[in-house]
């Protein structure tokens, strides 16, 4: 997966994508210009703190400008390098003069960007046909993990996304250096006086998150809701990353962190950005919800069949428990005839589901299964990442089934779905959030099946056998079902 897709970083719109923390902030930086560049957009690099002059080598072009009080800079000059090479890094001096196409600095750092200059390139990065300004936003002096000074990091109002970054190779070292960088402040936020306490997990997950406004259940900490020190402009999403999770073993501690944050409510990404790395993102992680069409009438059945007991428990209940099952964060059903039943057949999966399992009621249920479709989408929780819709009326679905969906997902499938001998079916189906607005607009009975079959190039489809994805929706349907056991 490439990290533009993982961050969605808007195709027609400006992104503006600061990077903070340890661990491959610059890697991360020059991997997403890539990215950019090879997908026809032109980017500008830069820092707000300062920049190795051998890494600034990696751009293909790189400009000193000389910003005035207003922040403005010669941006001719600027726009004749991204005319020949799509990118372009720039930097300050530390003094006056400059101009110079070429690092013509002495030392080893380049000077980063006052944010108000990245404010304005921001204001025209339309006139200069920018679509995206990637920011480095504080140093950690090339340590794996860190914990900020009060003064940093420097976020530019524009900031569309935050993207913290820690290396999951520093997992089971010592709290101290050569280690970390800003050891002291690290095991303060931690809370770990001893310098030889090693890294843990869970550890980890806190440096990555924490510093930036979150706690430990996913609220904001008052202490860094007045945009000081590192807290994200207003509106800006924050997607942190572990990365360096080339082997086997950090992935799987990866895994461990990105599921906790994912509980928090916090999008997370795992990824191996360096240059050597032919995939940015291994896998990306955040709150998921399940969704269990549960509202119809069942005319052709005769009776609700929400109601039907399968091996002794009402295909509703089933249902929900195989969402509840599939790995999601939580499961809605939506109710709409015989609500009150179905909903007293939930009553104790409910109350063992201790909140993951909700109930949505559908007053348009009449309208067909888009218009509990829509009632589900609107319900969702803002901080959701993606949604899987299953019927209520396919007994044999297994629960490994739908976890091969949110599988496919985390590994950049922004659609899912089964298919029966090569023939994408509508349901189960899985949706990634940008298709949101569209699943708010869907009509008919067709529900999401219809975005499926229109972005069938788009589609992960996991072949499965018919039985496990056959409706009843007949008697007769119910009564081969239930002969076949």
């Amino acid at each position: 997966m490439q990290l533009h897709h993982a961050l969605r970083l808007p195709p027609e719109e400006l992104a503006v994508v600061t990077l903070v923390g340890a661990g491959g902030k610059t890697s991360a930086l020059f991997r997403l210009a890539e990215e950019a560049v090879g997908g026809g957009r032109r980017v500008v690099t830069t820092t707000t703190t300062h920049i190795f002059a051998a890494q600034a080598e990696q751009a293909p072009a790189r400009l000193e400008v000389v910003p005035d009080r207003t922040g403005a800079f010669d941006w001719a000059a600027l726009e004749a390098q991204l005319a020949r090479h799509g990118h372009c890094l720039i930097w300050a001096p530390p003094g006056a003069g400059g101009g110079s196409t070429d690092p013509t600095l002495t030392g080893s750092k380049r000077q980063g960007l006052p944010p108000q200059v990245v404010d304005a390139l921001a204001a025209r990065a339309g006139d200069l046909d920018i679509s995206l300004i990637a920011i480095e936003g504080d140093g950690s002096r090339r340590r794996p993990v860190k914990a900020p000074a009060p003064h940093e990091p420097v976020i530019p109002d524009c900031t569309t996304h935050l993207v913290p970054v820690a290396g999951l190779d520093g997992l089971g070292l010592p709290l101290d250096e050569p280690y970390v960088h800003r050891p002291e402040r690290v095991r303060a936020l931690l809370q770990e006086e001893d310098a030889s306490t090693r890294l843990t997990p869970r550890m980890l997950g806190r440096l990555l998150v924490e510093p930036y406004g979150r706690g430990e259940r996913g609220e904001e900490r008052g202490e860094r809701t007045a945009r000081s020190g590192g807290s994200p402009p207003a509106g800006a999403r924050m997607v942190p990353l572990l990365n360096k999770a080339e082997r086997a073993p950090r992935l799987a501690a990866g895994r461990l962190i990105a599921q906790r944050l994912a509980q928090m409510s916090q999008p997370v990404l795992i990824g191996a950005v360096g240059a050597e790395s032919g995939t940015a993102v291994r896998e990306r992680w955040g709150a998921t919800t399940a969704v269990v069409l549960a509202a119809g009438e069942s005319r052709r059945m005769g009776e609700p069949k929400q109601l039907l007991r399968w091996q002794g428990e009402p295909l509703v209940t089933r249902a929900a428990r195989i969402a509840l099952d599939s790995g999601a964060s939580e499961t809605v059903v939506v109710t709409g005839a015989v609500g009150e039943q179905v909903e007293a057949a939930l009553a104790s999966l409910r109350e063992a589901g201790r909140g993951r399992l909700r109930i949505v009621r559908n007053a348009a249920w009449q309208d067909g299964q888009a218009g509990s479709v829509r009632a589900a989408v609107e319900a969702l929780p803002a901080a959701c990442e993606a949604v899987l819709f299953l019927p209520v009326d396919q007994p044999r679905l297994p629960a490994g089934l739908l976890r091969r969906l949110w599988q496919a997902w985390r590994g950049g499938s922004d659609l899912g779905a089964v298919t029966v001998g090569g023939a994408i079916r509508g349901a189960p189906g899985l949706f990634d959030r940008r298709f949101f607005g569209q699943l708010r607009q869907v009509q008919g009975d067709g529900g999401g099946g219809r975005l499926l079959r229109r972005y069938a190039a788009e589609v992960s489809a996991i072949e499965a056998p018919v039985e496990w994805v056959a409706d009843v929706d007949t008697p007769e349907d119910w009564r081969a079902a239930v002969d076949r056991g």
